[in-house]
């Protein structure tokens, strides 16, 4: 499996910040090649979430479903996906007075089909830009709600 791990520091209480990505209907707002998030139901297994989802990597749609794996409120949120594209995301929550150290660990293999058409070089690059990219966007999302709410 291939591993990004980046950090962000935000300006929201972690609480806030847990609460926004544990609904999988912001993904399409925040992540840049989700395309679409569907049947998002709670988990029966943890207080987590199961959901399906399009996703678009080196310009090929892939779809699959992900389901939460570990769900501790307001400190780490674990969600797999092993249908469509084997992933883990791991979200870290380190509150640090009012604000929030978010660490994301992005673990993923890359499908054979989408080597036979692209470098491997190449779809590491883009899935590192398209992870910065998203937390750019989770940070100036839940900043600016907190700001205006």
């Amino acid at each position: 499996m291939k591993t990004i791990t980046r950090d962000i520091q935000v300006n929201i209480p972690a609480n806030k910040a847990f609460d926004f990505l544990t609904d999988p209907n912001n993904l399409p707002n925040v992540w840049p090649n989700v395309i679409e998030v569907k049947n998002v139901k709670k988990s029966k297994s943890n207080d987590g979430f199961t959901f399906n989802w399009a996703y678009k990597m080196s310009g090929i749609q892939f779809e699959g479903k992900c389901e939460t794996v570990e769900y501790i409120p307001h400190e780490r949120l674990v969600i797999q996906s092993g249908n469509g594209l084997n992933s883990s995301i791991t979200w870290k929550f380190q509150p640090t007075g009012r604000d929030t150290h978010l660490t994301l660990r992005f673990e993923y293999d890359i499908p054979t089909s989408l080597l036979k058409r692209t470098k491997e070089e190449v779809v590491l690059r883009e899935n590192e830009h398209e992870v910065d990219a998203m937390l750019q966007n989770v940070k100036s999302r839940l900043e600016l709600e907190l700001a205006y709410a």
